[in-house]
């Protein structure tokens, strides 16, 4: 009797079975796209947290370079150790200013695995470049605490 019951109601179960396969393909394409959108969130999130050390970068920047300017002749190491802080801040924008202009969201129509190593890639491309900038922030900072009050002030004014 119940083997007839299987026959006589084939077409119901094989459509119950395709509904649950279908089902947990659902399930799974959202836990997909929940770990693209949690991967891609990482990344604006750093980039929110560095944009506006940018403005930072570029002051420091410009208050080095006055800095350089009352540097003596005779300290050439200085000098080049401040040329060298300079340039670190200038590759710093430029690498910000590039990932921002090559950055896009990519095509939804590729596989998740394609997905995932892209956003990732871009994740840690991103992190290691603000940990980049903080520290060549830092380290103009610590040249600026030598440096003479009104070379770093003159580079204040030019900022307004």
């Amino acid at each position: 009797m119940q083997r007839s019951y299987f026959i006589a109601n084939r077409k119901k179960i094989f459509a119950l079975v395709v509904c649950a396969l279908f089902a947990l393909t659902i399930g799974c394409k959202n836990e997909n796209k929940q770990g693209e959108t949690k991967v891609n969130q990482e990344i604006m999130s750093v980039h929110d947290d560095i944009m506006p050390k940018m403005a930072e970068v570029n002051r420091l920047k410009r208050q080095l370079s006055a800095y350089k300017d009352v540097v003596s002749e005779d300290n050439a190491e200085m000098k080049d150790s401040l040329i060298n802080a300079i340039l670190v801040l200038a590759k710093m924008e430029d690498g910000m200013n590039d990932w921002m202009g090559n950055y896009k969201y990519p095509n939804p129509d590729i596989t998740h695995e394609q997905m995932m190593k892209y956003l990732t890639g871009q994740r840690d491309t991103v992190k290691q470049l603000s940990d980049d900038i903080y520290m060549s922030i830092a380290v103009a900072n610590g040249f600026l605490k030598n440096a003479p009050k009104d070379s770093s002030n003159s580079a204040n004014s030019t900022e307004k």
